[in-house]
């Protein structure tokens, strides 16, 4: 028996007895601790977790770890399992937690195509008395006539609810596609499961830089707006690939506008004109952007995710102060 100690982003600790092949999940949900998790097989991120000690670290890399985070002592929890006694950092607090994930119900009340290639749909849910999450987490949506339930970053905050509000990306041959292209999704009612996920935003450091492509604005713009009352140094660094795909614009520079501490970057990889730069998001973040004591927030395509990392990385950012969202398209 070893012992895990998790370390949460609000300075508070929790001791885990794990057992010899125990996965530390495993073990968090035998003791009843509140680590979060999702498909428990190691593909989606949902449970990610910083070892301080990599070598005491036994089990299978996960898939959604690269072989260079494993050796900066990144694990999913799900997967990774201990030989000896070691602490853990997670990226967000133990307190104010979320709710467990739930089965949620609710109707379409808005459906918006914000260009060729993005919807945006608010769903009004039927009942939130017990429904907490925190900015950064995503959900899973089926939709009426779908066999299938696929996950979404939360665009909108606690003060919104009981309303929702989703980006979808419209992919050919897509299911949730398919339905929001049959037009007929306002009054629609769906079924969800939330909240997942433990993406967060590192509101301790010095200066929040957010680095979002396509609809990795998501979660960008529900850790943003929820704190607009309090904003002190933040910077969106945002990109699509070509104008007909830029989305949000006039809603970013508003946003701008109602946050004083707030400054937003744009860029089109095609396309690019006035104020946008032309490149991925990377284009618009400079190497003095990254004070000291910065944190760095990336979602988006992998491979812009992969390259915001090691572009971090060259600039000296240390990883414990990189945080992703982890997530592959699915149809």
């Amino acid at each position: 028996m070893a012992t895990a100690r998790f370390l949460f982003q609000d300075g508070e600790a929790i001791e885990l007895d794990v057992g010899a092949g125990e996965t530390l999940a495993t073990a968090a949900m035998r003791q009843n601790v509140p680590l979060r998790t999702d498909c428990l097989s190691g593909e989606c991120g949902a449970c990610i977790a910083r070892c301080n000690s990599p070598a005491i670290l036994a089990g299978e890399r996960a898939l959604v770890v690269s072989a260079q985070e494993a050796a900066e002592g990144l694990v999913a929890t799900c997967c990774a399992q201990i030989v000896a006694d070691g602490d853990f950092q997670l990226d967000y607090p133990l307190h104010p937690s979320p709710s467990e994930p739930m089965r949620l119900r609710g109707e379409v009340t808005a459906h918006n195509r914000l260009c060729d290639t993005v919807s945006r749909i608010v769903i009004t849910l039927d009942d939130t008395a017990d429904f907490r999450f925190q900015p950064g987490q995503y959900l899973r949506l089926r939709p009426p006539g779908v066999r299938v339930a696929r996950a979404f970053s939360i665009a909108s905050t606690m003060a919104d609810l009981p309303q929702v509000e989703l980006l979808i990306r419209h992919l050919d041959g897509g299911q949730v596609s398919g339905w929001l292209e049959q037009g007929e999704t306002l009054g629609a009612r769906v079924v969800l499961q939330a909240p997942l996920g433990g993406f967060a935003a590192d509101t301790t450091a010095a200066r929040q830089i957010f680095i979002a492509g396509g609809t990795g604005l998501a979660p960008m713009l529900s850790m943003i707006r929820d704190q607009a009352a309090d904003a002190r140094d933040l910077l969106l660094c945002f990109g699509c690939t070509r104008a007909e795909e830029l989305f949000y614009h006039a809603e970013l520079q508003d946003l701008q506008d109602t946050i004083p501490g707030l400054e937003v970057r744009i860029a089109l990889m095609e396309g690019a004109h006035g104020t946008l730069r032309e490149g991925t998001a990377l284009a618009v973040l400079a190497a003095e952007d990254l004070v000291e004591g910065c944190a760095c927030h990336l979602c988006g395509p992998p491979a812009m995710v992969d390259a915001a990392r090691r572009f971090l990385r060259d600039h000296d950012v240390p990883a414990s102060a990189i945080r992703a969202e982890r997530f592959s398209v699915g149809i």
